[in-house]
């Protein structure tokens, strides 16, 4: 990993593949290897690959047939695009989410460890007249109301809401049988939980999973992100290197370690890495610093990625590139659906493609100046509530009606 160049650090060793012990499904906060979705518009990024991907012929079309429930030719991708479904305000709310079925270290854990959790969602407000975007990280811990109550009661972590509604536990997603069905049905019930949340109707969900995240940003060469720690000048979590088999000591590896603040070029894994954490407790923990908030600095490091892989991915130079628009699509296959139709992501890549990340705003529900979210008590579970109260999402909704535009 090259550091950044003004600083002259020494490169991070690669990352390795963390296994953890098990844990209790649903039980107390623990650390798990988990996928996080690297902000709000990788997936739709990576969508537009394809519309150069159907020039490379059978490879472009299977691939967006696959990927977009919502229907439409994959020729719609390199035609003009179609406007997308918009709410009273003219907005089209896009809905990306994150599991961990693809990671073995979940995977072959008891109980599944919790790979069809989504430990990142983040929502994008799309105002397709003004063409701009604003993105709103939605914590997971966030404690509401199951739309489908299952095994965790009917009240839970967000989190919760897509693996109860859609009865995905620890099946493995090749076993599942119509699983577009299936994963469509977990993630039109956040959908509706986001929705109650944030006042904004969400029309559509993109569904990633732990491969593409990675995959696409070695696709584009890599990314550059401004890191600053919280609490600390730069960032160092420990967490990354405990269970990875590091040489010598435990946090040997290094695998998400950035010494002092500032602008650091990630390959895949490390950018992964990065989303993932948030600094938790560990036999090591007095190394850990610059993750002072845990799960919120988690979410902004996120964001930052994001934008990041956002820029790269819409430069001309990736876009032209034959080689990087088919790693892109093989980035896609099983690892992204979405109930976007092939016009309507034209429409998004478009967008992006124009703008670039200059149109693209983010809201944070947890500013320590004005926080509309809280850290609080549900029962004996630390959670994530709202300053008013639980399940009171009115000062949510009156703070993103007038959305910046």
């Amino acid at each position: 990993m090259s550091m950044r160049p003004a600083t002259a650090l020494p490169p991070a060793r690669p990352p390795t593949s963390p296994r953890e012990p098990g844990a209790a499904r649903h039980g107390t906060r623990r650390r798990r290897v988990v996928l996080t979705v690297v902000g709000a518009l990788v997936a739709l990024l990576v969508l537009g690959a394809i519309a150069v991907g159907t020039l490379l012929g059978a490879k472009g079309t299977a691939v967006a047939t696959k990927v977009f429930q919502g229907g439409g030719s994959p020729l719609q991708l390199v035609a003009p695009g179609a406007p997308l479904r918009t709410d009273a305000q003219g907005r089209s709310n896009i809905l990306v989410i994150g599991t961990s079925q693809d990671d073995p270290g979940h995977a072959n854990g008891p109980g599944g460890q919790g790979m069809w959790l989504t430990d990142s969602i983040q929502l994008v407000s799309y105002d397709q007249r003004r063409a701009s975007a604003t993105m709103i990280a939605i914590p997971r811990d966030l404690w509401v109301r199951l739309p489908t109550p299952c095994v965790v009661g009917g009240e839970a972590k967000i989190n919760a809401v897509y693996e109860c509604a859609s009865g995905l536990f620890s099946q493995q997603q090749s076993a599942v049988p119509d699983y577009p069905a299936v994963d469509a049905r977990g993630a039109q019930a956040l959908m509706r939980t986001v929705s109650e949340v944030t006042g904004l109707q969400v029309q559509y969900y993109v569904h990633v999973d732990y491969s593409v995240v990675r995959q696409a940003v070695d696709a584009v060469g890599g990314v550059n992100v401004d890191i600053v720690g919280d609490g600390h000048p730069g960032i160092f979590d420990t967490n990354q290197d405990q269970y990875g088999g590091c040489p010598g000591e435990q946090v040997s590896c290094r695998t998400v370690y950035y010494p002092r603040n500032g602008v650091y070029h990630l390959d895949g894994a490390h950018a992964l890495a990065l989303a993932r954490a948030r600094g938790d407790a560990n036999p090591r923990s007095s190394l850990n610093y610059g993750l002072a908030r845990g799960d919120l600095d988690r979410e902004a490091n996120q964001q930052k990625v994001m934008l990041a892989l956002a820029h790269q991915a819409a430069s001309i130079g990736v876009l032209a590139n034959p080689v990087a628009v088919s790693n892109l699509l093989t980035a896609l296959g099983d690892n992204v659906t979405t109930n976007l139709s092939t016009g309507e992501a034209k429409t998004l890549f478009d967008f992006v493609r124009t703008k670039g990340t200059t149109g693209i705003s983010s809201y944070t529900l947890t500013d320590p100046a004005k926080p509309l979210l809280r850290i609080g008590w549900a029962g004996p579970q630390s959670v994530v509530r709202p300053v008013a109260g639980l399940f009171d999402y009115s000062a949510i909704h009156s703070a993103l009606g007038p959305l910046p535009r």
